[in-house]
């Protein structure tokens, strides 16, 4: 496909045709920086298609207008709109551009779908104009077609500083974050911090001919590792000794290749049991979840001898066990389970562990019994159904493993079907199984803290870099907007916001909104609260340090929570946070007085925050309240600076006018000097 482009910035054409052709489209690309260039390609060479910019309109807006009417007889045009030119954005559709593009945050990203829809929109109108058919839009399935076969893989582009221009479906599935997230942030965000300097190093040193490759580590959103190769393309300016502009690549997941456990049939050995299960505990302080999961799937199977195993983990906000590792399964039935994300109801799970079951089997065809008075409590295979002869197992049965804390809650379970040939389980296989649920429980429990106490800590460096209180250069709702969305993202909060006492009204007024949905977002920024009734929260009973953990329905918040939580405002999450809950962390001046405070509302594991958490919002509040004096000091320094030089200025004046106006003979030599002056 030849395309034309059109931008008066030679560096803007560079990294558009870069990403194009990063996208994995095939694209002969050619740039000019000029209408009349533009103009004067056109009559010269034939293009499928042209990608003009409202950037050249600058000055001149109405010849650029009349250049597109004139252009987009003879040729498709996508044109890509700067939100300020509301003038060419009324009269896009009149134009006759084929489509258009509004600048906005990601909009790149959809640049190839968009080239290759008005090339093969165009031809087709072409042939209805010579009557070889009727006029067709392309459906939703080609467009999702074409789709699939640009962003196939894990393609990104970012500028020299490493910030996310562009970032496909791949990249947001690996690293958790969403594509307007992403592009908040640079590819060494996603790094392991031991291998950000060695990354710059090599992006300085390697020239734009050469491909780079780079083995390291992917931190998603969670905080779980991914083993990757980034394969990287420096963009340089002019050639090779230009300066670096940005870069281009892919993300590749490294395959985890783990050697295979002997099976073991008939009894049980622990010793290999335990032994394998120590390996997954020394594995957990260095790979994500997901592969422990996995591993733990391959060992129970390999030890019990089983074909198919499950292991899922209970998402407390869904309320329900999500399957999070699968062994055994085909390639399609697993293909098809991971698009539906398989779920199953907590309170199924939670009925089938009733009185805290180990292990439970459930017999396929198999009727349950009316009582459970004879079983005995020192069986671990609680049975509610009569067992198979002890030679017999049919294909469908199915044995489930509790995974539970130490106050045993259940957090998760493992599944067990279709054992080997020739293995039945039997009592002891049962008593083992026990054994292995109350292990894996401990290994994952150990991950999980060592995951979070791992996270925080680099969360919290994040955090304090994020919360420079000598950040003058930003205006203070910048800073203010930057602090609440660090909060958000380091401290798992969905939903967190700043109020400040405003001296004109007296009221607490919001300053700035940490929360993914937009609409949400502008009506909580809305918000003001009357000082007296705001002041009722700061209760003894709700105090935790300096902060306060608001536990009950409070009137002052009714409408806050309303606009969040909607008609849903009561209950709580399993696990206790309620949804009227609130961490309220004040903020106050040099002299000690509150002057507002830092307010985090529903945590994404859906649990009351812990102590580390609050004072970690404790130091950045206490960083906010620096970052205002700050501020205030700055600006009024600069009105100092002004004042005291206009003073100086008029006082100049004064002595310039006061030398002639004295003098006696001012109509003569008074005057004559004035004349003087101005000549000088």
């Amino acid at each position: 496909m030849k395309v034309l482009i059109a931008h008066p910035n030679a560096s803007y054409l560079e990294v558009t045709k870069h990403m194009l052709r990063a996208q994995g489209g095939e694209f002969d690309l050619e740039g000019v920086t000029s209408v009349d260039e533009c103009l004067n390609r056109l009559s010269r060479e034939n293009y499928d298609v042209l990608l003009i910019d409202s950037d050249l309109a600058r000055g001149e807006t109405e010849r650029f207008i009349a250049t597109i009417k004139s252009i987009s007889k003879s040729i498709p045009i996508i044109l890509t709109i700067d939100e300020n030119y509301k003038e060419i954005i009324d009269r896009a559709a009149e134009l006759g551009v084929y489509d258009w593009v509004v600048k906005r945050k990601g909009y790149l990203s959809s640049l190839p779908v968009k080239l290759q829809r008005a090339v093969q929109g165009w031809e087709k109108q072409q042939r209805e104009d010579e009557g070889e058919g009727k006029k067709e839009e392309f459906s939703k399935e080609d467009e999702e077609v074409q789709k699939d076969v640009l962003l196939n893989q894990g393609y990104f582009i970012c500028d020299r500083k490493g910030r996310f221009l562009s970032a496909n479906h791949f990249i947001q599935e690996l690293s958790g974050y969403s594509e307007e997230e992403l592009l908040e942030l640079t590819i060494t965000d996603l790094m392991s911090k031991d291998n950000e300097r060695e990354f710059y190093e090599k992006i300085l040193n390697t020239s734009s001919d050469s491909m780079l490759t780079i083995p390291t580590i992917i931190v998603d959103k969670i905080g779980e590792k991914h083993p990757v190769e980034l394969r990287i393309k420096v963009l340089r300016e002019d050639g090779n000794d230009g300066e670096v502009i940005g870069f281009r690549g892919n993300i590749v997941v490294i395959p985890e290749d783990r050697p295979e456990l002997p099976t073991q049939r008939g009894r049980v050995d622990q010793s290999v049991m335990i032994s394998e299960l120590m390996d997954i505990v020394h594995l957990s302080y260095t790979e994500p979840l997901n592969v422990i999961l996995k591993r733990i799937a391959e060992v129970v199977c390999q030890i019990f001898g089983f074909q198919r195993s499950t292991v899922a983990l209970l998402d407390r906000r869904k309320k329900a066990f999500v399957k999070q590792a699968m062994v055994g399964y085909s390639t399609v039935d697993s293909g098809s389970i991971e698009r539906r994300a398989i779920e199953v109801p907590q309170e199924v799970i939670d009925r089938i562990f009733a009185d805290r079951f180990k292990i439970k089997v459930i017999y396929y065809t198999q009727d349950q019994r009316e009582s459970r008075d004879f079983i005995s409590p020192g069986v671990p295979e609680r049975r509610t159904q009569r067992r198979r002869p002890g030679t017999e197992w049919h294909k469908r049965d199915l044995i489930l493993l509790n995974l539970s804390d130490y106050r045993g809650n259940t957090f998760g379970y493992i599944s067990l079907d279709e054992p080997e040939e020739g293995n039945v389980p039997t009592r002891s296989t049962f008593h083992n199984l026990e054994l292995f649920s109350k292990l894996v429980s401990m290994v994952i429990e150990n991950f999980y803290r060592f995951s979070t106490l791992e996270r925080r800590n680099r969360r919290l460096k994040q955090v304090l870099v994020s919360s420079n209180i000598f950040k003058l250069y930003l205006s203070l709702s910048e800073l203010l907007k930057e602090v609440v969305w660090s909060v958000k993202f380091s401290l798992d909060f969905n939903l967190v916001s700043l109020v400040l006492i405003s001296k004109k009204t007296g009221l607490l007024e919001t300053k700035a909104v940490a929360c993914d949905d937009k609409i949400k977002l502008l009506q909580i920024k809305e918000l003001k609260f009357d000082l007296k009734d705001f002041g009722e929260l700061l209760k003894d009973e709700y105090r935790q340090g300096k902060s306060y953990l608001i536990t009950e329905e409070e009137k002052v918040l009714s409408h806050f929570k309303r606009i969040y939580y909607g008609s849903q405002t009561n209950g709580r999450y399993e696990g206790g946070w309620p949804y009227w809950a609130l961490l309220l962390v004040p903020i106050k001046s040099r002299e000690g007085k509150i002057i507002g405070f830092l307010m985090a509302d529903d945590p994404q594991d859906c649990r009351m925050p812990n102590a580390e958490t609050i004072q970690i919002m404790e130091i950045l509040a206490n960083q906010i309240a620096i970052a205002i004096d700050n501020r205030v000091m700055y600006v009024q320094a600069k009105e100092q600076i002004k004042s005291e030089q206009e003073e100086k200025d008029e006082e100049s004046e004064d002595e310039f006018y006061d030398e002639d106006v004295h003098d006696d003979d001012y109509v003569g030599g008074g005057l004559k000097k004035l004349v003087e002056r101005f000549l000088r």
